[in-house]
């Protein structure tokens, strides 16, 4: 099975667990954390380790805007996927682009799944997810 299709099983499995897709729903129910902060333009967000609990650190500039779903659902995927291994993602560069990856794909299938349950459909087009859970710009 690939890569995207076993994101896409986590996804549907964790969504079926909580009986939903939002991603503040699943922060809730894993016991994870979220704290709002000032920050500059970039990172929108980051996974930082207290012990073993995880926290994550939400900038103040998407609080009140529909990123912040997608933006919530990557660092999830960090929590959820990628858990004890942060020494090796900072160090290395070839593993922090695939990991980047991989939690971008985590994050449109949960915003996908959360448009499907909301509006009872799939979304017609790439916009309609950018607009309603903050996707970002793919326009290059």
């Amino acid at each position: 099975m690939t890569a995207t299709k076993e994101l896409n099983k986590l996804v549907f499995n964790i969504g079926k667990r909580y009986n939903t897709f939002d991603p503040f729903t699943w922060a809730d129910e894993l016991n994870v954390q979220i704290y709002w902060k000032e920050v500059a333009d970039k990172p929108l967000a980051e996974t930082l380790y207290y012990g073993d609990t995880p926290i994550i650190m939400m900038s103040n500039t998407i609080r009140y805007s529909t990123q912040k779903y997608f933006v919530l659902a990557h660092e999830l995927c960090h929590v959820i996927e990628q858990d004890g291994l942060s020494a090796y993602y900072s160090s290395n560069v070839r593993f922090k682009n695939k990991s980047e990856n991989s939690a971008d794909e985590f994050a449109m299938s949960v915003v996908t799944n959360l448009y499907i349950e909301e509006h009872g459909r799939l979304p017609d087009t790439y916009s309609d997810l950018r607009w309603n859970y903050g996707l970002p710009d793919m326009r290059y």
